[in-house]
Formats: structure tokens, sequence, C-alpha cells
């Protein structure tokens, strides 16, 4: 799409395209348009005649963290609600939030718009014994943070609970779970997590068959609480950083209990 001339812009593309195309001095050219040498210098060294994007180039929220933002993009992936549903599911999470502070991030991320085949495809709420099932994910905060979020979403009530951590370990995810089944609205009878080591063992099991005596703390806080654990296959389980736009979003999953 062509961006339009700046109201105030003393040359035209046309213009700009000789300027870049003369050999002449900037002097002369500037003399010869009646306008300032700095702006032939300027389009001289620019590859298009094309007003360039005012702004910073790479912008951020005055009022959300890392973690509130992939917090915000990690509930729009999973439900795929309207702006206004978002806000009013987000806002106990997350108290600073608005509604022009939630539209301009998801225009940030690309996800403001639900594509028609997900939005098609979006989570059906469950059967009214399955509302306490949650959708635990952990992402990778900026680097220079250092540090890791993890998120759990109800996939009936929509509930979001979120917590940052410094640490990726099945520890931290055990201490998440607790503090889970705390706060929730209702009684948290199944878990829904990907197959990291941080909350099951790589070979499946309640135990490393090294280390046969040492239950997975994760897996021993669910048999604790009566919690079924259901674990998503992933070639790759590592925690990443939240990624733009929707490519990714999972449709169908295959789950497997542990």
């Amino acid at each position: 799409m062509t961006r339009k001339r700046h109201p105030s812009a003393r040359t035209t593309p046309q213009l700009r395209r000789e300027i870049q195309q003369s050999g002449e001095s900037n002097a002369a050219l500037a003399f010869r348009f009646g306008i300032n040498p700095k702006t032939v210098a300027k389009w001289k060294g620019r590859p298009t005649t094309s007003d360039a994007r005012m702004g910073p180039k790479q912008p951020v929220s005055n009022v959300l963290n890392a973690a509130e933002e992939a917090l915000i993009v990690v509930f729009r992936k999973r439900t795929r609600l309207p702006l206004d549903d978002c806000l009013a599911y987000l806002k106990p999470a997350i108290s600073d939030l608005s509604r022009s502070a939630l539209h301009r991030c998801l225009n940030r991320y690309g996800v403001s718009r639900v594509p028609k085949g997900l939005r098609q495809m979006a989570p059906e709420k469950e059967d009214r014994k399955d509302y306490g099932r949650f959708t635990i994910e952990m992402h990778a905060l900026p680097v220079e943070t250092g540090r890791y979020l993890y998120t759990a979403i109800n996939n009936h009530t929509y509930f979001v609970f979120s917590r940052v951590s410094k640490e990726v370990s099945a520890y931290a995810t055990a201490a998440l779970l607790s503090e889970l089944i705390n706060h929730a609205p209702v009684k948290v009878r199944l878990v829904e997590t990907n197959n990291h080591e941080a909350f099951a063992n790589p070979k499946g099991g309640p135990s490393d068959p090294e280390f046969p005596s040492i239950v997975h703390p994760f897996y021993e806080a669910c048999l604790d609480n009566e919690i079924f654990h259901c674990v998503t296959k992933s070639k790759n389980p590592a925690p990443k950083m939240v990624s733009k736009g929707w490519r990714g979003v999972p449709r169908r999953r295959e789950l497997q209990g542990s």
C-alpha cells in the first residue's frame, strides 16, 4: 500500500526520484528546485521516495511490562475472545490495563483481528463437570529480564492466573500449581501442560527410571490434590518468547494422561 505524502512536504515522489538519479551537487539541485540543501542530501541518501515513518522504531508500552504483554497475547491466542471480553477477563490480573492499552498491545503483536479459520475453531466451553480444567503454559520473557512467565487459563470461565519466575524447574511449576489451587474460583480437577521436564519426566511416569525413589514434584502435587494431568505431545517443549501473529496457534492437540 502506498503511504500518503506528508502534508508539509516540499517535494513530490517524482521530484525525489529526480534528485536521487541526478549527478548534480546538492547546492545546484537545491537552487534549481528552491529547496534546502539538507533536503536534497536527505533524499539522495534514501533508497525510496516514501516518507519515513514517524515515531519510535520499536514501539513499547508505557503502561504494560513485558510479562503483562506476554500474558495478554497468550490469553488472546488461547481464547480468541473479542476485545471487550479480553479486557473484562484480564483486568483482574492486570490492574492498570485499559481498553486502549489492550488494543495497542494486540496491534503490536499482530493479533488484533482473529483470522476467520481460527475464529471458527475457537475453543468450545467445557461441560459443567469439566469446569475445573486449566491449561498451563510457560514462556520466556526478553533476555534482558532473565525471567519466565507461567500462565494458567481456565477453559470454561477464562479465569487467568500468572506468575513470573527466575527459573524453569519442576519445583517452580509445583509451587505455581499450589498457588493456582488457592486462587482459582473453581476446584482444579485437570491440568493440561506440554511435555517439558518441568511438568513431566521425559520418559513418562511419576519418576525418572534412573532415580525411581524421587517422584516428579509437579506429578506429586497433582497426586496430592487429586488432579488429573494431561500432557500434550511437543517435539520442542522448551519455553519460547511470545511470537507475533497467529502462526503456530494450535487447533487440535493429542492428549496423554500421566
